[in-house]
């Protein structure tokens, strides 16, 4: 009788200790989600450049490989406001613990090395080799968008401008997005 419980147990605690395999299982993570930051909530934060985060996630077509040690997961396109200037990345997420963990995808603009590595926009390169990385975590309030690694986003193609943020900076590490419609993370046509 013991052991039929103990496996009534099991069965049913099992989705629970699971981690996700598959992308049809990120599901809540999916979908596009925005934050606008207004005046208001600006002026008490004098040091936070972020003005707009908008972020669309969706199932991967990016094919698993047998040796995948982390497989992907979802597709992430990431932007970023500063002033009228939008930045943006792409990047391939997996699954770690309790959320997405998100590479972005490295620039090909070519340009020459910043003597600072300070947060902010650029004309030069932090690196030419990392992109950095972000972490999506579903909380009550919406979806937590966290700088892992120091993060590289490219402006617009015709200024060869680099956005910069780094987790140590409190004021632009961490972005708690709201679910919105997906028009709004659609890109406007030219």
């Amino acid at each position: 009788m013991f052991s039929v419980r103990c496996g009534l147990f099991l069965a049913a605690c099992a989705p629970f200790f699971a981690q996700p395999a598959h992308a049809e299982e990120i599901v809540p993570l999916a979908g596009c989600y925005e934050r606008v930051y207004d005046a208001a909530w600006l002026k008490g934060r004098p040091g936070q450049i972020v003005r707009r985060v908008t972020l669309f996630v969706a199932k991967t077509s990016v094919p698993q490989a047998p040796e995948d040690k982390q497989p992907i997961l979802a597709d992430a396109t990431l932007a970023m406001h500063v002033g009228a200037t939008a930045f943006s990345t792409l990047a391939a997420c997996y699954w770690e613990k309790i959320g997405l963990v998100c590479n972005a995808a490295l620039s090909a603009e070519e340009t020459s090395l910043c003597k600072s590595k300070e947060d902010g926009v650029r004309d030069c390169r932090v690196s030419m080799t990392d992109a950095g990385s972000f972490g999506l975590a579903q909380k009550p309030e919406g979806l937590m968008l966290t700088v892992r690694e120091r993060l590289e986003m490219l402006g617009p193609m015709d200024r060869s401008s680099f956005l910069y943020l780094s987790p140590d900076n409190v004021q632009n590490r961490a972005f708690l997005l709201a679910p919105a419609p997906e028009a709004v993370c659609k890109p406007p046509r030219k």
